[in-house]
């Protein structure tokens, strides 16, 4: 399979690092700063660009690769569509709803394989997680910390108009997670506390069918303290916890006892670069598409939106 990667910054390095354990060869490179740095400095065989336009109308791709800020989603699959390739865009897969739309409607004209990558859910620990049997949902709890994200091109991360700020953007991991895991939400309630370079805020879930998550996410941890992410399900038959703090991936009580597993694999950004390229190869849809996608966007505004104005708000309402 050849593939273009729209990018040239810390996601790129890190889907790039997925496909050199992969038969994939990634033949364009597209950015608007010195992509020839990226593909001379990770010794590719392929062409830079500086821009994706002309990376997709130049090049035979079968898939673009969508590592560049949010806000320049929908434009990059545009590209795609033109080029009839497969397309895979980083979490979020827009900052607006509109422009979920707009993607959802260039993927559907083209007819393209599509997945966004909400990579929670191809991580062994939170894979695991979603599959034992804890009975019924009661409480979910997630955590996100680490330091405000210094690395984004053109400090992109701090215009909150491009990245979304701290649900759309980090957040909206463990939204979608728990949404997959537990089903649809009927309505949020959040907080936030923001300043320039640093965001924290945490959102209450309530689930249609009864349960109760709260998600935190923060951008306003000091430098030397290590990213770190939290998850806990309980149900009435059993609780499963995981941090990144502790020594096992994850723990689950039971009436038979306590279980404590470290399953040792494949990481979650390599897994689910291997399911798209068999997706596309297959034929078959990839797990995590449009709707998924808009719909933990959804989520994430939602929560924007109930901070905004200081009141619940129904997920069913954001519809813009």
């Amino acid at each position: 399979m050849r593939i273009g990667i729209a990018g040239a910054g810390f996601m790129a390095e890190t889907h790039l690092a997925g496909y050199a354990e992969m038969d994939v060869e990634v033949v364009g490179v597209a950015a608007p700063s010195d992509p020839r740095r990226f593909v001379e400095g990770h010794g590719l065989d392929a062409n830079p660009y500086t821009d994706v336009a002309s990376m997709c109308a130049t090049e035979e791709i079968d898939a673009l690769d969508v590592c560049t800020p949010t806000h320049t989603h929908v434009d990059a699959v545009r590209c795609a569509g033109d080029a009839n390739a497969a397309v895979f865009v980083e979490k979020p897969i827009a900052n607006t709803l509109d422009g979920a739309r707009e993607i959802a409607d260039v993927v559907e004209r083209a007819d393209l394989a599509f997945m966004a990558g909400h990579v929670l859910r191809f991580f062994p620990e939170y894979a695991t997680a979603a599959e034992l049997d804890i009975g019924t949902p009661g409480v979910a709890r997630a955590r996100r910390l680490s330091p405000f994200p210094e690395w984004g091109s053109e400090d992109w991360f701090a215009d909150r108009k491009k990245s979304g700020g701290i649900f759309v953007d980090l957040a909206i991991h463990d939204l979608d997670y728990l949404r997959w895991c537990w089903g649809e939400v009927e309505r949020v309630f959040a907080r936030r506390h923001r300043e320039p370079r640093a965001e924290h805020g945490f959102v209450t879930l309530r689930f249609e069918e009864g349960a109760v998550g709260y998600v935190e996410a923060s951008w306003a941890q000091p430098e030397s303290r290590a990213f770190t992410s939290e998850l806990e399900l309980a149900g009435d038959a059993g609780l499963v916890e995981f941090s990144t703090d502790g020594d096992s991936p994850y723990r689950q009580w039971t009436e038979a006892g306590e279980l404590v597993e470290s399953p040792h694999a494949k990481g979650g950004y390599r897994r689910e670069l291997e399911h798209f390229v068999s997706c596309v190869e297959s034929g078959t849809d990839p797990a995590v598409g449009v709707q998924d996608a808009t719909e933990a966007l959804r989520l994430a505004l939602a929560a924007e939106r109930s901070a905004d104005r200081n009141r619940p708000v129904t997920v069913s309402e954001v519809v813009a």
